[in-house]
């Protein structure tokens, strides 16, 4: 089984000092991957972890975790808004911490049947979920109308030149199909010349988010994790761009009277990761801490 891991977990070290995970204690990694967390929490520690991935191609790095550790870790395919259900499921009644590592994994990005990379040349898909989801990159663009293409780059992408990126897609869609990631980057060229930014960053991401509703999946998950976390628990989140960190930022501050917000100012990654993991560079960490037993309050 090819075990080499092409994702490096970010700011890992970090991670583990806030987590400070405990023997036979309980943690929830709500976002797999490659299983870069789940693997150094439990070299560190005997505790028990679940872990939660949408994506059926993080099972085969599940499976070598589960060889090594077949008491201590349990990987379900799911949405981690369903928390609640893998956990029942599991018979978990409380949980000591909970991770998410939010965006892409390298393993969708380096697989161009994806779609997920403008620098990989593949089918506009974007689903981390192929199974269960209907909707597509390709649909998307292909069918949606100007300003839905607008809204949808604007606001999950907060790319300036929506309207005009939307525009050039309409016009150029009545002639031919628009398949391919680089088709579409193509397009995109001709509105942005971004210096710093791969022009089609924005609009990529935008519609990544957009199809797998990530917004809406991290903030029901963040809203349930209260009713399963342990006083003293941990929630920590590592956020990649903007709209996830308000999400997070927001969730901490509505709940304060129940959370203890342990990272006044996010935590980003130091010079020597972000050399290392260039992809790092947009990190954002935020750590929050349970004060007390939020679901006895509600009972």
């Amino acid at each position: 089984m090819h075990s080499k891991l092409e994702h490096h977990p970010v700011m890992v070290d970090e991670i583990l000092s806030y987590l400070a995970p405990e023997k036979f204690k309980t943690y929830v990694d709500c976002t797999f991957g490659q299983g870069g967390y789940c693997r150094k929490i439990l070299e560190k520690t005997k505790c028990n972890i679940i872990a939660i991935d949408r994506d059926k191609d993080a099972k085969k790095y599940a499976q070598l975790i589960k060889k090594k550790y077949p008491k201590n870790f349990i990987f379900c395919i799911n949405n981690f808004s369903r928390l609640d259900h893998v956990l029942k499921k599991n018979d978990i009644k409380k949980i000591d911490g909970l991770i998410f590592d939010l965006g892409i994994s390298n393993t969708q990005l380096n697989n161009p049947t994806r779609g997920f990379s403008f620098s990989k040349n593949g089918p506009l898909d974007m689903r981390m979920d192929v199974k269960n989801l209907d909707l597509t990159a390709q649909k998307i663009i292909n069918e949606f109308d100007q300003h839905n293409l607008s809204d949808i780059f604007y606001y999950y992408g907060e790319e300036r030149n929506s309207k005009k990126i939307a525009k050039k897609i309409i016009e150029f869609r009545k002639r031919k199909k628009i398949s391919t990631t680089f088709e579409l980057v193509e397009l995109i060229k001709k509105v942005n010349n971004y210096k710093k930014k791969h022009p089609a960053t924005r609009v990529f991401q935008a519609l990544r988010i957009y199809i797998n509703d990530e917004l809406n999946e991290l903030d029901i998950t963040l809203k349930k994790s209260l009713l399963f976390l342990k006083k003293n628990g941990k929630i920590i989140t590592v956020a990649f761009h903007s709209l996830e960190d308000k999400v997070i930022k927001n969730f901490f501050l509505r709940n304060k009277e129940f959370l203890k917000i342990l990272t006044k100012k996010p935590i980003t990654p130091n010079e020597k990761e972000i050399k290392f993991n260039p992809r790092s560079r947009s990190a954002r960490m935020r750590v929050a801490e349970i004060l007390w037993n939020y679901f006895f309050l509600q009972t």
